[in-house]
């Protein structure tokens, strides 16, 4: 397999929801750049990348709404036009009907991320909002595009894992996605809804159920996908280095979840922010790490930097969700 890069591409802070556990704390358009602009961007950073023998390239456009944002369609064009792009995918919280919204057939689009907050109606409407669950259901049973249910998991939805399972399976999800919820912007509002290492144990436990795995097994993962078309489940390791977050106004982040700003794409290329990603990924090295992490033999595993940075302001302190 040849060498591949991904990143976030938040286009826009502007939303028609708020969430209680959102990591914005902007909500407005004050950030955005030019349609030239993003498309200079993402030019800069796809050239880059080809010079460098990458061969393949993924982007989820974000934001904020990506579906409210005006040149949504103009940029999706684009994109389908760089040889470099494997594949795009949308995260969208699913109030606006894409079929209405996209305007064409894009080769390189394989997923709409739908974000849900559990599987059911009053666990999803305490974060989302009021109605919210309902419509959002209604529009996956009449889009025509192909997509995936994120779940954030947080002590309000943790132990509704095998409904989200059946609830995916039965709206005819290609699959579906848990991540952990890591308290920024809105979300640092309700930091005690963040996962202890029991709850987070109890998570990889039952994943570990539906792929016959043991948890063990599944220790060093931060993310699950339970892909139904392959008939699989995928964790995902830390990827510090190999991706990281474009902000509305050009800022690049690690991590999407780790707010510390490496350089800005409207100012610098990508050339000279690149190096940046990868000393940062290369600063935490098991002798640097704290507590329980200093001491892990684990060797694919550093835990999960932007939880540390989060809830203790320190980004080598332990992994607040490792049980070990």
């Amino acid at each position: 397999m040849g060498k591949e890069f991904s990143f976030q591409w938040h286009i826009t802070d502007f939303c028609n929801l708020r969430c209680k556990h959102c990591y914005q704390d902007i909500f407005d358009r004050s950030r955005e750049l030019t349609y030239d602009r993003l498309i200079h961007i993402i030019q800069d950073i796809s050239g880059f990348l080809k010079e460098q023998g990458f061969e393949r390239l993924s982007i989820n456009i974000t934001g904020g709404e990506p579906l409210i944002y005006p040149y949504i369609n103009p940029i999706l064009k684009a994109l389908d036009e760089i040889d470099i792009i494997d594949e795009i995918n949308i995260i969208t919280n699913g109030i606006i009907m894409p079929d209405i919204v996209l305007k064409g057939r894009y080769e390189r689009l394989k997923y709409l991320k739908v974000s849900l907050e559990g599987a059911r109606e009053e666990t999803n409407d305490l974060i989302r909002g009021r109605g919210i669950f309902k419509r959002v259901i209604g529009n996956l049973k009449n889009t025509n595009y192909n997509f995936l249910l994120m779940f954030t998991l947080a002590k309000y939805n943790y132990r509704e894992l095998d409904d989200m399972y059946r609830l995916s399976q039965n709206l005819g999800a290609k699959g579906f996605i848990l991540e952990r919820f890591i308290p920024l912007g809105e979300g640092s509002k309700i930091k005690d809804m963040v996962l202890n290492s029991k709850d987070w144990y109890q998570v990889v436990d039952r994943v570990a159920t539906w792929a016959d795995l043991t948890v063990e097994d599944l220790l060093p993962y931060k993310a699950f996908y339970i892909d139904f078309e392959e008939n699989r489940i995928l964790g995902a390791l830390c990827n510090l280095g190999e991706s990281c977050a474009v902000m509305p106004n050009g800022d690049v982040y690690p991590c999407r979840r780790f707010p510390l700003v490496l350089g800005n794409l409207s100012q610098e290329s990508f050339s000279k922010i690149y190096p940046k990603i990868l000393d940062f990924r290369a600063n935490f090295t098991k002798g640097k790490l704290k507590g329980k992490c200093f001491l892990c033999a684990m060797e694919d595993c550093i835990g999960c930097r932007a939880l540390s940075f989060s809830l203790f302001s320190d980004s080598f302190a332990e992994d607040y969700q490792c049980w070990l």
